[in-house]
């Protein structure tokens, strides 16, 4: 498919899907500790359960809007916001690995919030609307980046939070990140053991499937760790 057939097929999906975004961005650590226990197989287990459940309720699967950015030596997208199953399929191709020495927790943390402002504007271009949205960081190792560069994407963060155009959740595996504190609400940050990880991804269907049923006041679904 050419890049315009495929610019235009997404401008007509934002057209006539109406139903209320659910907009998540999964921010997640690739680097080569992630090989560890197998966390990162257990990642990317977890990703393709949360779309095949996902995807198996129509009203979910209209209001679920979710992208993929990976931050190891670099930050990239890994899927960006569109149609579940387009994310599905590319999630499929090329899932996530873990690779390099490196850590960019803030690279990959702006990646996600610029691909999220340009989204939002997509959906404002076309008289559409969202839940406020979640950005889900999970890693396990602290960042590799100048001490400066964090400080800047977690203001970035905060103000979000602080204005309610954001929420937060961030998760620790292995060893943990001391740095995700900087980027969460309150400072809270939670643990995903491995076993739990496939666990956690399908709380997270059960949250979009019962938020696309209903109209929530709170400015979106409610995720928590169950432990």
């Amino acid at each position: 498919m050419s890049i315009i057939s495929d610019m235009m097929l997404h401008d007509q999906e934002l057209s006539n899907n109406k139903s209320k975004r659910i907009l998540i961005c999964l921010c997640v650590d690739c680097s080569a500790s992630m090989l560890r226990d197998g966390a990162m197989q257990q990642v990317n287990s977890g990703i393709e359960m949360f779309f095949e459940k996902t995807n198996r309720s129509t009203l979910a699967r209209d209001a679920a809007d979710i992208c993929i950015v990976s931050f190891g030596d670099t930050a990239r997208v890994v899927c960006d916001f569109g149609p579940l199953e387009k994310a599905m399929s590319q999630v499929r191709r090329e899932p996530i690995r873990a690779n390099g020495a490196q850590t960019v927790l803030a690279a990959g943390v702006n990646l996600a919030l610029d691909r999220l402002d340009a989204h939002l504007a997509e959906l404002a271009a076309v008289n559409n609307n969202a839940y406020v949205p979640w950005l889900i960081i999970i890693s396990d190792g602290d960042s590799t980046e100048p001490s400066e560069l964090v400080g800047k994407a977690a203001a970035r963060v905060q103000e979000m939070l602080r204005a309610r155009r954001l929420k937060t959740m961030c998760l620790n595996m292995g060893e943990g990140s001391r740095s995700l504190n900087a980027f969460a609400e309150n400072g809270s940050v939670g643990r995903l053991e491995n076993l739990k990880v496939v666990d956690f991804f399908e709380m997270l269907s059960r949250s979009v499937s019962e938020t696309s049923k209903q109209v929530i006041e709170s400015g979106g679904p409610d995720f928590s760790v169950q432990g």
